[in-house]
């Protein structure tokens, strides 16, 4: 779902591996990266496993490059240990689940209650609207989805925003941006960070665990999958951090809203030709069906937690 334009690099130093990232971004984007690089750091500093992101020698959060007309904003993180969730199959499933869950928890907690931005300027943007500029995607079925969408987004505008349940939020936690070690969670890539809803960080994992880790044969359908999962996901959440039952409600909609809105990230330079399209596309809106039938399965259900 990143809207990000980066080239990342690997290299290793003393035996220390670090990634070197470059975002093409306007040099007026640099706040908002050292805004993402200082909540990172924040998150490291109060125990919260993440990939460090390092200061220059100079003691900045970012340096800028330039490449003739093209602007980069680098930063460097240390590499993470670990593996990911799909190396080990008999590690998907509930103690990971729970793990992440709380992991994410204590992160809304200590942002919630202890973190201050750099100042007014250095801040990440609120969750917005998803701009649609694709024409092709205003037409026939397609159009059906972008009605869809936007009746979602109408509904999460209406939402309040106390402290409680909005804040700082990862947006982009899912099972391919963290990995596994010793039953841990070491967790990266922050440069979709937002203020959004806790429910909303909740949900967009739970969307992602779906697509990815429903398929075993264990899990008739991914209804079942989906109310496993945010059980257990729910029961390591909660132990870390309070959130309203009536939040809690909501997740199925914060899942709907990120399967739908990224069906429409994957086509936005689409150019509407049906035949250029990969069966996963081919099959997105299908696949956005069935997700909706799995929140419902979920919404409401005794959590027993």
């Amino acid at each position: 779902m990143s809207n990000s334009t980066n080239e990342v690099y690997k290299y290793i130093n003393n035996n220390q591996m670090y990634y070197l990232r470059l975002s093409e971004k306007s040099i007026e984007y640099e706040m908002s990266i050292q805004a993402e690089v200082h909540w990172v750091r924040f998150l490291a500093m109060n125990g919260i496993r993440v990939s460090l992101p390092l200061l220059t020698v100079e003691g900045s959060l970012t340096a800028v490059c330039r490449d003739h007309e093209k602007c980069y904003i680098a930063t460097v993180f240390e590499g993470v240990s670990g593996k990911f969730f799909d190396s080990d199959p008999q590690a998907w499933d509930s103690p990971l689940f729970k793990r992440w869950g709380a992991t994410m928890g204590q992160m809304h907690k200590l942002t919630s209650s202890l973190y201050e931005p750099m100042d007014s300027q250095h801040t990440r943007v609120k969750w917005s609207t998803l701009d649609i500029d694709n024409p092709h995607l205003h037409k026939g079925n397609y159009a059906v989805l972008v009605n869809k969408l936007r009746a979602i987004e109408q509904e999460l505008m209406s939402l309040p925003t106390n402290p409680e349940a909005y804040g700082l939020i990862h947006y982009d936690f899912h099972p391919y941006n963290f990995l596994i070690e010793h039953g841990e969670i070491n967790v990266f890539d922050f440069d979709d960070s937002l203020y959004g809803w806790y429910a909303m960080d909740i949900g967009v994992a739970a969307t992602h665990a779906v697509w990815w880790g429903s398929d075993h044969p264990k899990w008739r359908s991914k209804n079942e999958f989906s109310k496993y999962f945010l059980t257990s996901f729910l029961e390591g959440y909660l132990e870390e951090n309070h959130l309203d039952y009536e939040w809690i409600k909501r997740i199925p909609l914060f899942m709907e809203y990120r399967n739908i809105s990224s069906f429409f990230w994957w086509l936005k330079d689409w150019d509407g030709d049906e035949g250029k399209l990969t069966e996963s596309q081919k099959n997105a809106i299908t696949d956005a069906v069935a997700l909706i039938q799995a929140n419902k399965a979920f919404d409401g259900c005794d959590l027993q937690l």
